[in-house]
């Protein structure tokens, strides 16, 4: 997944690792779920976010625009290449691929499967 004309903002926080602090509000990113703290895989998740997203992320909005708690659901995407944030925390096993909609479901289970397989990150 690439997105280079997605709305950029800035990050200001990380909160775990699926919810970060932007100028535009807290957003849930709309395609993984992460442990929470205190489980294992948590705090790798949270690190990891902090290193992808850096200063600002790029947003591409789901099906859904915020979920019950009133964060901003959207997809999430590096700054420089436009490449998956979503994507890359489930490649690497630290999330898993949110399954009840979204535009890139089927491709983020996917690779879901294909980390579980192999193994890869901490979750498995």
């Amino acid at each position: 997944l690439i997105c280079l004309d997605c709305t950029e903002v800035k990050a200001t926080r990380v909160i775990d690792g699926d919810t970060l602090d932007t100028a535009k509000g807290r957003v849930r990113l709309f395609g993984v779920d992460t442990l929470e703290f205190g489980e294992r895989c948590a705090s790798e998740a949270t690190h990891r976010l902090q290193q992808l997203a850096g200063d600002s992320v790029r947003l591409e909005d789901g099906p859904r625009l915020t979920d019950q708690f009133g964060r901003i659901l959207a997809y999430s995407y590096f700054t420089e290449d436009g490449a998956s944030i979503d994507e890359t925390l489930i490649r690497e096993g630290l999330a898993t691929a949110w399954t009840r909609d979204g535009q890139h479901r089927d491709l983020l289970v996917n690779l879901e499967r294909e980390a579980r397989i192999q193994g890869v990150g901490c979750l498995w």
